[in-house]
């Protein structure tokens, strides 16, 4: 079998009966990931502060 990243040739690793395929050429692992995560605002200083003052 191989990479679909790379079209290297991909080498199975076995534990406890579970299989996992991986590509030592690229880091290809064969699990689905999602590299990016939502953007959040920044607290500033000044409200991290007020948000101490009241407690919460």
């Amino acid at each position: 079998m191989t990479c679909p990243r790379c079209d290297s040739t991909l080498e199975r690793y076995a534990l406890d009966g579970e299989t996992a395929l991986a590509c030592r050429a690229c880091g290809y692992l064969g699990v689905t990931v999602e590299h990016r995560s939502e953007r959040r605002e920044r607290e500033s200083w000044e409200a991290a502060l007020a948000r101490f003052r009241r407690g919460g």
